[in-house]
């Protein structure tokens, strides 16, 4: 499995882009990205998952995990520009009523710095 990581670390968002396929062999390591972000305090996060073909139910436990951890620090996961295989996924099992879904990164990102919250880092991850 290869994994690409841009980071793009705003004080206080940390912009995800995932790229490839999210399955039991694959998100460990994007478990290990995104326990570090938390740790580092980010406390907003955007998943760019508009390179993700495919996730199975291992990505979205990891997703609805994140989303806890990150809502009890009082922040927000925002998955920006799912691709449509995402998106259908997260309607089918209700998690786009959960999760702020933007139709774009820029958008996302546009309006968390409306609300003072630059971006710091922006990280891509390729699971092949």
């Amino acid at each position: 499995m290869v994994m690409q990581l841009i980071q793009s670390n705003p004080q206080r968002v940390q912009i995800v882009e995932v790229l490839g396929r999210i399955d039991n062999h694959t998100v460990g390591e994007l478990v290990t990205l995104l326990d570090q972000a938390i740790a580092e305090g980010q406390n907003q996060l955007v998943l760019d998952m508009s390179g993700v073909q495919y996730m199975n139910s291992a990505g979205l436990r990891e997703l609805v995990r994140v989303y806890e951890q990150v809502s009890n620090s009082g922040g927000m996961v925002h998955i920006a520009n799912p691709s449509p295989q995402i998106q259908k996924l997260l309607e089918l099992v209700g998690l786009d009523t959960v999760f702020q879904i933007h139709i774009d990164q820029l958008w996302s990102m546009a309006r968390l710095t409306h609300h003072g919250l630059p971006v710091r880092r922006h990280q891509v991850c390729i699971f092949a």
